[in-house]
């Protein structure tokens, strides 16, 4: 048998999807496992699609992305992240999937650090490790979640290629202080290292504003975003990347030899999210349902004895189970094999989170949230 490459073999699927797996055989499921909106992608953007389809837009576009596009999403992240945007400082990705790998992939290698704030999404550490990096978890802080940047700071080095960052956080649904996102701003410029920020929930959060390192300065920083999650559309892979125009065209050779462009249909697509007022109510009105959502998941599960923050954005509750006396996969099969609720191990966000599960609200109807808090308050009155 071929041997695998030493990148590959080193990957294993995430606990997101081995769960998944498991949950395929359950009748009579509740899926609180994987993040995608219940929501149907919002109507213009989807006519918009079938125009661009019957009108021809079906071929390669400039690997950088179409430049109606970049000049949108450079006045969004102007006017909305308060980043200082170009569209030439703008690069058009098959997903924020793809902004992560090609970042690594152009920047880290083998001898390199990358640090991660744990806990954070499965990915982060399967690309750092792919590309042979040396990949260094520092636990955010217990009780809020907030980033140790003394922790960080302590392991920054001359071998620090890229510290690696998600806001609002998955799982925890943390928005990290501006004050600490300027220090580590201050620290990549100064140490001369990257961060790579994911912000795909950005327009997601609820009382606090969204905060984006970049705000701080731009040098150094990747921004990643994309329309996944505020716009239901998981399923188009199209997401963006900001950062200087020195780090974009290192980035951009990279991003040509695998995918050449997003799709020249669903960039066209995703202009119409962009600009269209229709697709932005869309975005407030079912940001609005997941903060009643959130309101009613963290409230039950604190009632039932699972300690959860309150997520400030995403749609996501970080359940503390310690009291339980199982780690965090013994008791996500627990509750997968006999309330039928599927959920997400804290292990599959770094190793020092074994201690919670992740209960994820995006992706079932109302009446079924109720039923799983009572199916799972049930279960666990016998434990």
């Amino acid at each position: 048998m071929v041997k695998v490459a030493s990148g590959v073999s080193k990957i294993r699927l995430s606990g997101i999807e081995e769960m998944n797996e498991l949950a395929k055989k359950v009748d009579g499921l509740i899926n609180m496992g994987q993040g995608k909106p219940i929501f149907k992608t919002p109507l213009p953007v989807i006519n918009a699609a079938k125009r661009a389809l019957d009108e021809g837009h079906t071929k390669y576009t400039l690997s950088r992305g179409i430049e109606e596009l970049r000049i949108a999403l450079a006045r969004k992240m102007a006017d909305y992240n308060k980043i200082d945007a170009t569209p030439e400082e703008i690069l058009v990705t098959v997903g924020v999937s793809e902004g992560i790998s090609i970042s690594l992939l152009s920047y880290a290698e083998k001898g390199d650090k990358v640090i991660i704030p744990t806990p954070s999404h499965p990915f982060f550490r399967i690309m750092g490790e792919f590309v042979g990096a040396e990949v260094i978890e520092v636990p955010c802080k217990q009780g809020d979640f907030s980033l140790d940047i003394e922790a960080i700071e302590d392991l920054t080095d001359d071998k620090t290629k890229a510290i690696m960052i998600n806001v609002p956080n998955n799982p925890t649904g943390k928005i990290y202080d501006g004050r600490q996102l300027k220090k580590l701003q201050r620290m990549a410029a100064n140490q001369d290292f990257l961060v790579i920020s994911d912000e795909i929930y950005d327009y997601i959060v609820f009382e606090k504003r969204h905060e984006s390192i970049a705000k701080h300065g731009k040098e150094n920083i990747i921004t990643l975003s994309g329309f996944s999650k505020a716009y239901s559309m998981t399923g188009w892979r199209i997401g963006y990347m900001h950062s200087t125009e020195e780090i974009i065209n290192s980035i951009l050779p990279v991003h040509n030899s695998l995918v050449v462009s997003a799709p020249e249909f669903i960039q066209v697509a995703a202009l119409k999210a962009v600009n269209d007022e229709t697709s932005l109510n869309f975005v407030k009105a079912t940001t609005e349902e997941y903060k009643k959502r959130r309101d009613l998941v963290v409230k039950r599960l604190n009632e039932i004895g699972l300690h959860s923050n309150f997520p400030e954005g995403a749609y996501y509750a970080f359940s503390d189970i310690s009291s339980y006396r199982m780690d965090s996969l013994g008791f996500a099969k627990f509750l997968l094999k006999v309330a039928k609720v599927l959920c997400v191990p804290g292990i599959s966000f770094g190793k020092d989170w074994d201690g919670y599960v992740r209960f994820s609200f995006a992706d079932v109807p109302q009446s079924d949230l109720f039923e799983a808090m009572d199916r799972i308050e049930k279960v666990l009155k016998r434990v």
